[in-house]
């Protein structure tokens, strides 16, 4: 059974894996974002040097992610993904990332749901989220979760914004 729990309640194990799917993530985006889609199994491996502001947040997640809330999904002592909700006036979802040999399963829709639950009940009237557009499952599961498109507040070509309302 995956069960959602939070980085800061976590046991160490568990906050040392998040920095590693973190990395996977940022390694993952990057890639694709040389490609401009998801890689397919035919394409290379880059070489990959992940910018400054991305290490940062794999070596000192805690003072990376300070004022976020940071969710782990665990099964069976195994984290299998994460999500970062930040706080502020504009709550966004970001790191969504499930380790590749734990898609399929329900994880990632579990992290969702955990994270806006968290929103709503710490009173928030929305959450907000960007995705880039060649990630069509993504996007697929944020609709089915209530997201709907909105204007764009980040001007990187490519990205989707998306928004899930609480009234």
């Amino acid at each position: 059974m995956i069960v959602v729990e939070r980085w800061a309640d976590a046991p160490a194990h568990h906050r040392e894996r998040f920095a590693e799917l973190l990395e996977e993530y940022h390694r993952r985006t990057e890639h694709e974002k040389l490609l401009g889609r998801e890689p397919r199994p035919e394409d290379p491996a880059p070489t990959i040097t992940l910018p400054d502001r991305y290490r940062v947040e794999i070596a000192d997640p805690s003072t990376a992610f300070a004022s976020e809330e940071i969710l782990l999904a665990v099964e069976d002592d195994r984290v299998l993904g994460c999500v970062v909700l930040t706080d502020g006036p504009s709550p966004e979802l970001k790191r969504l990332w499930v380790a590749p040999d734990a898609r399929r399963r329900g994880v990632a829709g579990t992290l969702l749901e955990a994270a806006t639950t968290v929103s709503r009940l710490r009173g928030d009237d929305a959450v907000r989220l960007s995705v880039w557009h060649w990630r069509s499952a993504a996007i697929a599961l944020y609709r089915r979760s209530g997201f709907v498109a909105v204007a764009s507040w980040d001007d990187r070509p490519g990205l989707d914004c998306l928004e899930r309302s609480f009234d």
